[in-house]
């Protein structure tokens, strides 16, 4: 996919989920369409039938899959809240002149660990003393830190990052926002790679917002083109990418070195987690979880 620039940009399309929820349910049915990946929530509470909530997505192939998951989560509501059975959900598809301004009204700062805050371009949001933030413009989408997976990478490398100056490989980039943060926690040099086009432009263009582009690399391109070893190895993608990379992940990783994978729902961690130890190059780190997603952190022998 080619990305033009100027008037011959492609536009954007997005999926509008609508629907209709008891007060009570409103604040974890947010929580999951965030968790989903929704770059956006409206909430009505004026709306007839409890509170009406509106969830934007980028229209990426994979929306079919939030649907499907939505319904099974308020299914699931619906033993402690059976009112929930009544909920209404509706979908359409809006162009990106609809969605517009929009992004300013959504999207503000927001803490993705104790100490790390995201925000966008726009925000005039000033961390605490302890604290630090970066940013990422949420209308590029390819992740924005709101998704379990991405948290639980986050704190994982809070604890694998304690020492200064270590190198770290990116594997699925996306946004760049774990590499932008690896940069920021005191990584001595952070490479994120992405074989999606559109993903290293977004990915380039935060790490600049960010003023971290000496530290900070990203290439368009796959793990086998890359011909050295690191420090830290992070790859947030799902079971079967990462199954399909053992070897050359193991490879990328330098003795002593920490492999960070998540992507994962608890079940597959297990299995995972086995797999990799099957190799006899892996020494068992720990295991973080955040709802039904897990995060693997290994050593290298």
């Amino acid at each position: 996919m080619k990305v033009k620039r100027g008037d011959d940009k492609p536009r954007r399309r997005w999926l509008l989920i609508s629907l209709h929820v008891p007060g009570a349910s409103t604040e974890a049915v947010s929580n999951f369409l965030m968790e989903q990946g929704a770059t956006g929530i409206e909430e009505n509470e004026e709306a007839q039938e409890g509170e009406r909530l509106k969830a934007y997505f980028l229209r990426d192939g994979g929306e079919g899959g939030v649907l499907r998951a939505l319904r099974r989560y308020l299914k699931s509501l619906q033993a402690i809240q059976p009112e929930i059975s009544q909920a209404k959900i509706e979908a359409v598809t809006i162009p990106e002149q609809d969605w517009g301004e929009k992004w300013k009204r959504f999207f503000k700062p927001f803490h993705v660990t104790s100490r790390v805050v995201v925000k966008p371009p726009w925000s005039s949001f000033r961390p605490k003393k302890n604290e630090m933030s970066i940013v990422i413009n949420p209308g590029m989408a390819f992740g924005t830190g709101t998704h379990a997976t991405t948290k639980l990478c986050i704190r994982a490398l809070e604890k694998g990052l304690k020492k200064k100056g270590l190198s770290v490989l990116d594997v699925g980039t996306g946004s760049g926002i774990l590499s932008i943060l690896a940069g920021r926690m005191g990584a001595g040099e952070v490479l994120g790679v992405d074989t999606d086009e559109v993903a290293v432009e977004v990915a380039r263009e935060n790490v600049r917002q960010n003023r971290i582009s000496d530290l900070v690399k990203v290439r368009k391109g796959n793990i086998g083109h890359i011909r050295r070893q690191f420090d830290v190895v992070v790859a947030n993608i799902d079971l079967r990418g990462l199954r399909r990379m053992r070897r050359p992940l193991l490879r990328h990783l330098k003795r002593k070195g920490l492999l960070v994978l998540s992507g994962l729902l608890e079940g597959q961690g297990d299995r995972l987690r086995k797999y990799y130890m099957e190799t006899g190059h892996l020494r068992w780190a720990q295991s973080i979880r955040e709802g039904e997603w897990v995060c693997l952190t290994f050593q290298k022998k």
